[in-house]
């Protein structure tokens, strides 16, 4: 089943747009990452498939219900935005008992059930305005995890966590998959995103300058090849004499990065070892997402990144 639909989706501001022609889809299961650095349309998309904002175009469907009528999905959606409204007054329980009563939810997990899923077991009676920023945070999901949701939808669910609280918050997005949560984590946070999500949409200036599976995304356009080999200057030689290779030049870790052109990588190998150098790696080159998000701003910019 598909968890959310977006097709066409254009919302403007005044004269100003926000976002144009937004195509997108995330399937049950994923974990996908909306990401894009701030001011690209990631709170605007997500506020026009929860119904907060009506779009100017475009058809938007969530758990198979236009977002129009989201009010039928009551339950089956959690949300918790940046600045999530905890009461610091009421304890930990009080809170949840509180978001019980706004959503008019009966049964579902106990307390104890959900401050165990998002690791604040143990922490009821504790006042919510003693929590630190990361534990907040998990309260907040906890939250969020009341109405028994199919699809949870996180904006920008890292910020201002330390490495120790980012490192938690990821294992916790991926224990929530594995339970069979359908999660949009919406954030210009690359580095730790490559790390927990399966789909990617990459946002900038309003527009999707990409989407589908992070593993895509990461494939070098170029065929990058990183090959390690001593002598270094001696292999990079022999490489640099392959027909149809375009270019070599010093990668990371005292590797060589080789554009193949037409070249195989047998090609590589095969000139590595008959110059007389020990050939230690040879590899296609994985992208990270941070280079990968780059290259697509440039090339969307003209070369301005």
């Amino acid at each position: 089943m598909t968890a959310l639909s977006i097709e066409g989706l254009c919302k403007s501001f005044g004269n100003t747009p926000a976002i144009t022609d937004v195509n997108l889809s995330v399937e049950q299961g994923d974990l996908f990452g909306l990401l894009g650095p701030n001011g690209s349309g990631k709170t605007t998309t997500l506020s026009c498939a929860l119904g907060l904002l009506a779009p100017d175009q475009g058809q938007v469907t969530v758990l198979n219900t236009p977002s129009n009528r989201i009010h039928e999905t009551a339950g089956r959606i959690g949300v918790v935005f940046d600045r999530a409204t905890l009461i610091d007054g009421l304890s930990v329980s009080q809170n949840l008992s509180y978001a019980r009563i706004l959503i008019a939810q009966k049964g579902g997990k106990s307390d104890e059930e959900i401050l165990d899923i998002v690791g604040l077991s143990g922490r009821q009676k504790q006042r919510a305005g003693q929590l630190s920023l990361g534990q907040r945070r998990r309260l907040s999901i906890g939250r969020a995890l009341i109405g028994k949701p199919e699809l949870l939808i996180l904006d920008e669910p890292l910020s201002g966590l330390d490495a120790l609280g980012v490192a938690d918050m990821l294992d916790l997005f991926k224990s929530l998959q594995d339970d069979g949560l359908t999660l949009i984590l919406s954030t210009h946070r690359l580095h730790e995103m490559e790390r927990v999500v399966d789909q990617v949409a990459v946002l900038v200036d309003g527009k999707v300058l990409k989407a589908g599976p992070l593993e895509n995304l990461l494939t070098d356009p170029e065929n990058r090849i990183r090959l390690a080999a001593t002598p270094k200057r001696k292999a990079q030689a022999a490489v640099k004499k392959v027909p149809g290779v375009q270019s070599v030049h010093d990668g990371e870790d005292g590797t060589l990065t080789v554009i193949p052109g037409k070249a195989r990588a047998a090609d590589l190998a095969k000139a590595v070892i008959d110059s007389g150098c020990a050939l230690h790696r040879l590899e296609p080159e994985r992208l990270s997402l941070q280079v990968a998000f780059e290259r697509m701003v440039a090339q969307e910019r003209g070369g301005d990144a």
